[in-house]
Protein backbone atom coordinates (compact mmCIF):
# COMPACT_ATOMS: atom_id res chain seq x y z
CA UNK A 1 0.00 0.00 0.00
CA UNK A 2 2.94 2.74 0.66
CA UNK A 3 4.68 1.54 -2.43
CA UNK A 4 1.14 2.81 -4.67
CA UNK A 5 0.02 -0.84 -5.02
CA UNK A 6 -3.03 -1.93 -5.30
CA UNK A 7 -4.23 -4.91 -2.92
CA UNK A 8 -6.86 -7.34 -3.96
CA UNK A 9 -8.15 -10.13 -1.81
CA UNK A 10 -11.16 -12.27 -3.57
CA UNK A 11 -12.93 -14.68 -1.30
CA UNK A 12 -11.29 -18.13 -1.14
CA UNK A 13 -14.28 -19.46 -3.41
CA UNK A 14 -13.44 -16.92 -5.89
CA UNK A 15 -9.80 -18.05 -6.26
CA UNK A 16 -10.88 -21.64 -6.36
CA UNK A 17 -10.22 -22.50 -3.07
CA UNK A 18 -12.65 -24.60 -0.52
CA UNK A 19 -12.64 -25.87 2.58
CA UNK A 20 -8.87 -25.96 3.67
CA UNK A 21 -7.29 -28.35 1.06
CA UNK A 22 -9.85 -28.30 -1.78
CA UNK A 23 -8.29 -26.62 -4.98
CA UNK A 24 -9.87 -25.90 -8.37
CA UNK A 25 -6.67 -25.32 -10.41
CA UNK A 26 -9.08 -23.86 -13.24
CA UNK A 27 -10.55 -21.18 -11.21
CA UNK A 28 -7.64 -19.53 -9.63
CA UNK A 29 -5.86 -19.00 -12.99
CA UNK A 30 -9.43 -17.48 -13.95
CA UNK A 31 -9.04 -15.26 -10.87
CA UNK A 32 -5.45 -14.77 -11.36
CA UNK A 33 -6.16 -13.17 -15.60
CA UNK A 34 -9.08 -11.67 -14.22
CA UNK A 35 -7.82 -9.44 -11.19
CA UNK A 36 -4.35 -8.95 -13.63
CA UNK A 37 -2.79 -10.04 -10.35
CA UNK A 38 1.14 -8.97 -10.52
CA UNK A 39 2.13 -10.94 -7.50
CA UNK A 40 0.71 -13.00 -5.87
CA UNK A 41 1.22 -15.18 -2.57
CA UNK A 42 1.07 -19.51 -2.71
CA UNK A 43 1.82 -22.39 -0.89
CA UNK A 44 3.51 -25.49 -2.42
CA UNK A 45 0.49 -27.15 -3.74
CA UNK A 46 -1.20 -24.07 -5.71
CA UNK A 47 1.98 -23.53 -7.60
CA UNK A 48 2.18 -27.76 -8.47
CA UNK A 49 -1.12 -27.12 -9.73
CA UNK A 50 -0.04 -24.11 -11.95
CA UNK A 51 2.82 -26.27 -13.25
CA UNK A 52 0.47 -29.34 -14.07
CA UNK A 53 -2.01 -26.49 -16.02
CA UNK A 54 0.81 -25.38 -17.78
CA UNK A 55 2.25 -28.40 -18.48
CA UNK A 56 -0.70 -29.84 -20.19
CA UNK A 57 -1.09 -26.78 -22.07
CA UNK A 58 -3.31 -24.69 -20.36
CA UNK A 59 -2.80 -20.75 -20.87
CA UNK A 60 -0.93 -19.46 -17.85
CA UNK A 61 -1.72 -15.65 -17.05
CA UNK A 62 1.60 -13.19 -18.30
CA UNK A 63 0.60 -10.50 -15.80
CA UNK A 64 2.43 -12.20 -12.90
CA UNK A 65 6.35 -10.84 -12.22
CA UNK A 66 6.75 -12.27 -8.64
CA UNK A 67 5.08 -15.65 -6.98
CA UNK A 68 6.07 -15.99 -3.55
CA UNK A 69 5.76 -19.49 -2.33
CA UNK A 70 5.84 -20.79 1.43
CA UNK A 71 3.99 -22.48 3.97
CA UNK A 72 5.81 -25.47 3.75
CA UNK A 73 8.96 -26.66 1.73
CA UNK A 74 9.45 -26.19 -1.90
CA UNK A 75 11.23 -28.67 -3.66
CA UNK A 76 13.76 -27.00 -6.36
CA UNK A 77 12.60 -28.99 -9.71
CA UNK A 78 9.12 -27.39 -8.53
CA UNK A 79 10.80 -24.06 -8.96
CA UNK A 80 12.51 -25.07 -11.95
CA UNK A 81 9.78 -26.21 -13.72
CA UNK A 82 7.56 -23.23 -13.02
CA UNK A 83 10.34 -21.27 -14.29
CA UNK A 84 10.46 -23.33 -17.13
CA UNK A 85 6.94 -21.71 -17.79
CA UNK A 86 7.67 -18.06 -17.45
CA UNK A 87 5.83 -18.45 -14.08
CA UNK A 88 8.55 -15.93 -11.20
CA UNK A 89 8.44 -18.72 -8.57
CA UNK A 90 10.88 -17.65 -5.23
CA UNK A 91 10.51 -19.26 -2.00
CA UNK A 92 10.21 -17.75 1.08
CA UNK A 93 9.62 -18.48 4.77
CA UNK A 94 7.86 -17.20 7.58
CA UNK A 95 5.68 -17.22 10.66
CA UNK A 96 2.66 -15.43 11.96
CA UNK A 97 4.43 -14.56 14.80
CA UNK A 98 6.73 -12.26 12.75
CA UNK A 99 3.79 -10.80 11.20
CA UNK A 100 4.75 -13.15 8.32
CA UNK A 101 7.59 -12.93 6.36
CA UNK A 102 11.35 -12.94 7.81
CA UNK A 103 13.20 -14.18 4.87
CA UNK A 104 12.12 -14.52 0.66
CA UNK A 105 14.16 -15.03 -2.25
CA UNK A 106 13.59 -12.01 -4.68
CA UNK A 107 14.75 -11.79 -8.71
CA UNK A 108 18.19 -11.36 -9.11
CA UNK A 109 18.95 -11.96 -5.72
CA UNK A 110 17.87 -15.68 -5.42
CA UNK A 111 19.52 -19.32 -4.25
CA UNK A 112 18.53 -22.46 -4.55
CA UNK A 113 17.47 -24.09 -2.04
CA UNK A 114 17.56 -21.76 0.41
CA UNK A 115 14.97 -19.33 1.45
CA UNK A 116 16.06 -16.31 0.37
CA UNK A 117 17.85 -13.50 2.66
CA UNK A 118 15.84 -11.51 5.78
CA UNK A 119 14.19 -9.07 4.85
CA UNK A 120 15.71 -5.36 6.31
CA UNK A 121 14.38 -4.98 9.75
CA UNK A 122 14.98 -8.67 10.83
CA UNK A 123 17.91 -10.35 12.59
CA UNK A 124 18.68 -14.02 12.48
CA UNK A 125 20.69 -15.70 15.01
CA UNK A 126 20.71 -19.12 16.49
CA UNK A 127 20.84 -20.94 19.69
CA UNK A 128 23.10 -23.52 20.56
CA UNK A 129 21.45 -26.25 18.70
CA UNK A 130 20.83 -24.58 15.32
CA UNK A 131 17.25 -23.24 16.28
CA UNK A 132 16.39 -20.01 14.01
CA UNK A 133 15.80 -17.07 16.49
CA UNK A 134 14.00 -13.95 14.59
CA UNK A 135 14.66 -10.58 15.91
CA UNK A 136 13.28 -7.44 15.28
CA UNK A 137 9.37 -9.01 15.32
CA UNK A 138 8.01 -9.53 17.99
CA UNK A 139 4.53 -10.38 18.67
CA UNK A 140 2.57 -9.55 21.49
CA UNK A 141 -0.04 -13.00 22.14
CA UNK A 142 -3.11 -13.40 21.25
CA UNK A 143 -6.23 -11.29 20.97
CA UNK A 144 -7.60 -10.83 24.22
CA UNK A 145 -4.42 -12.95 25.96
CA UNK A 146 -3.30 -10.72 29.05
CA UNK A 147 0.02 -13.09 29.29
CA UNK A 148 3.22 -12.59 26.58
CA UNK A 149 3.72 -15.98 25.22
CA UNK A 150 7.33 -15.97 25.39
CA UNK A 151 9.91 -13.42 27.42
CA UNK A 152 12.98 -11.21 25.58
CA UNK A 153 13.30 -9.98 22.32
CA UNK A 154 13.03 -12.25 19.79
CA UNK A 155 11.13 -15.45 18.24
CA UNK A 156 12.14 -18.95 18.73
CA UNK A 157 11.26 -20.30 15.84
CA UNK A 158 11.07 -24.24 16.12
CA UNK A 159 13.25 -24.43 13.01
CA UNK A 160 16.48 -25.60 12.07
CA UNK A 161 18.82 -23.73 9.57
CA UNK A 162 21.99 -21.76 8.78
CA UNK A 163 22.86 -18.52 7.05
CA UNK A 164 25.65 -19.14 4.23
CA UNK A 165 28.75 -16.93 3.52
CA UNK A 166 26.63 -14.13 1.37
CA UNK A 167 23.63 -14.45 4.35
CA UNK A 168 20.85 -16.78 2.26
CA UNK A 169 18.82 -18.26 4.86
CA UNK A 170 18.89 -22.20 4.25
CA UNK A 171 15.97 -24.40 6.73
CA UNK A 172 17.67 -27.68 7.85
CA UNK A 173 14.59 -29.25 9.45
CA UNK A 174 11.81 -29.02 12.16
CA UNK A 175 13.55 -29.01 15.67
CA UNK A 176 10.61 -31.12 17.07
CA UNK A 177 11.32 -33.61 14.22
CA UNK A 178 14.46 -34.28 14.81
CA UNK A 179 15.00 -38.11 15.44
CA UNK A 180 17.86 -39.98 16.33
CA UNK A 181 19.05 -43.04 14.74
CA UNK A 182 20.39 -45.89 17.16
CA UNK A 183 23.95 -45.66 15.70
CA UNK A 184 23.96 -41.84 17.51
CA UNK A 185 23.22 -39.93 14.87
CA UNK A 186 20.98 -36.84 14.16
CA UNK A 187 18.51 -36.66 10.90
CA UNK A 188 16.54 -34.19 10.27
CA UNK A 189 13.63 -35.67 8.10
CA UNK A 190 12.96 -32.64 6.09
CA UNK A 191 16.21 -32.66 4.52
CA UNK A 192 16.14 -35.91 3.07
CA UNK A 193 12.09 -35.30 2.05
CA UNK A 194 12.91 -32.05 -0.13
CA UNK A 195 15.61 -33.72 -1.71
CA UNK A 196 13.34 -37.32 -2.74
CA UNK A 197 10.40 -35.06 -3.56
CA UNK A 198 12.46 -32.95 -6.48
CA UNK A 199 13.00 -36.44 -7.91
CA UNK A 200 10.84 -37.75 -10.59
CA UNK A 201 8.37 -40.06 -9.57
CA UNK A 202 8.48 -39.55 -6.10
CA UNK A 203 5.43 -37.17 -4.91
CA UNK A 204 5.80 -37.36 -1.41
CA UNK A 205 7.61 -39.16 1.23
CA UNK A 206 7.74 -39.41 4.70
CA UNK A 207 11.03 -40.39 6.37
CA UNK A 208 11.50 -41.89 9.76
CA UNK A 209 14.47 -44.48 11.74
CA UNK A 210 14.20 -43.22 15.43
CA UNK A 211 16.10 -45.77 17.31
CA UNK A 212 16.73 -47.65 14.01
CA UNK A 213 19.85 -49.05 12.52
CA UNK A 214 18.98 -47.19 9.50
CA UNK A 215 16.11 -44.80 7.63
CA UNK A 216 13.29 -45.99 5.95
CA UNK A 217 10.31 -44.32 3.94
CA UNK A 218 6.51 -44.16 3.21
CA UNK A 219 6.69 -42.98 -0.47
CA UNK A 220 3.87 -41.52 -3.09
CA UNK A 221 4.76 -42.26 -6.43
CA UNK A 222 4.18 -39.85 -8.85
CA UNK A 223 1.04 -41.24 -11.37
CA UNK A 224 2.37 -43.73 -13.59
CA UNK A 225 5.69 -44.38 -11.61
CA UNK A 226 7.04 -47.87 -11.38
CA UNK A 227 9.37 -49.42 -8.10
CA UNK A 228 12.30 -49.44 -10.30
CA UNK A 229 11.63 -45.59 -11.00
CA UNK A 230 11.67 -45.05 -7.13
CA UNK A 231 14.36 -47.34 -6.74
CA UNK A 232 16.79 -45.20 -8.87
CA UNK A 233 16.00 -41.78 -7.54
CA UNK A 234 16.53 -42.96 -3.98
CA UNK A 235 19.64 -44.09 -5.14
CA UNK A 236 20.12 -40.89 -6.60
CA UNK A 237 19.54 -39.35 -3.74
CA UNK A 238 21.27 -41.61 -1.36
CA UNK A 239 24.34 -40.56 -3.15
CA UNK A 240 24.27 -36.72 -2.62
CA UNK A 241 23.73 -37.62 0.92
CA UNK A 242 26.08 -38.94 4.11
CA UNK A 243 25.42 -42.73 4.83
CA UNK A 244 23.26 -41.69 8.28
CA UNK A 245 20.94 -39.97 5.82
CA UNK A 246 20.53 -42.03 3.32
CA UNK A 247 17.13 -44.32 3.00
CA UNK A 248 17.35 -48.04 2.69
CA UNK A 249 13.98 -49.33 2.15
CA UNK A 250 10.73 -48.12 1.43
CA UNK A 251 7.21 -49.54 1.22
CA UNK A 252 4.11 -47.44 -1.27
CA UNK A 253 1.96 -45.00 0.19
CA UNK A 254 -1.80 -46.53 0.66
CA UNK A 255 -3.04 -43.25 -0.80
CA UNK A 256 -1.48 -39.72 -1.33
CA UNK A 257 -1.00 -37.56 2.26
CA UNK A 258 -4.03 -34.88 2.34
CA UNK A 259 -5.25 -32.63 4.72
CA UNK A 260 -8.74 -34.97 3.90
CA UNK A 261 -7.24 -38.18 5.67
CA UNK A 262 -5.51 -36.31 8.27
CA UNK A 263 -2.15 -37.24 7.16
CA UNK A 264 -0.84 -33.51 5.79
CA UNK A 265 -1.61 -29.85 7.53
CA UNK A 266 -4.02 -27.43 5.42
CA UNK A 267 -0.35 -26.00 3.98
CA UNK A 268 1.13 -29.36 3.18
CA UNK A 269 3.27 -30.47 6.14
CA UNK A 270 3.27 -34.18 6.85
CA UNK A 271 1.67 -35.18 10.24
CA UNK A 272 4.28 -37.85 10.94
CA UNK A 273 2.91 -39.61 14.18
CA UNK A 274 -0.62 -40.32 11.77
CA UNK A 275 1.26 -41.49 8.89
CA UNK A 276 3.39 -43.61 11.50
CA UNK A 277 0.02 -44.84 13.02
CA UNK A 278 -1.03 -45.72 9.77
CA UNK A 279 1.89 -47.43 8.52
CA UNK A 280 3.61 -49.01 11.44
CA UNK A 281 3.39 -52.66 10.75
CA UNK A 282 4.64 -52.36 7.47
CA UNK A 283 7.65 -49.82 8.51
CA UNK A 284 8.43 -52.75 11.32
CA UNK A 285 8.88 -55.06 9.02
CA UNK A 286 11.11 -53.67 7.10
CA UNK A 287 13.93 -54.06 9.63
CA UNK A 288 12.97 -57.84 10.41
CA UNK A 289 16.15 -59.76 10.06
Amino acid sequence: MLAGATICLPGLAAVGLTGSSGLDAGRMIAALGDWQASTTIMVPQMLQALVTAGQDGVSLPRSLRYIAVGGAPVSSSLLEQARELGLPAHEGYGLSECASVVAVNRPGESRTGSVGKPLPHVRIDFADDGEILVYGTCWHGYLGDRVLPQTGDYIATGDLGYLDADGFLFLSGRKKNIFITSFGRNVAPEWVEVNLVSQAGIAQAAIFGEARPFNSAVIVPQPGASPAAIEAALDKVNRQLPDYAQVRAWIPAIEPFTFGNGMSTANGRLRRTEIFGEYASRIDALYQP
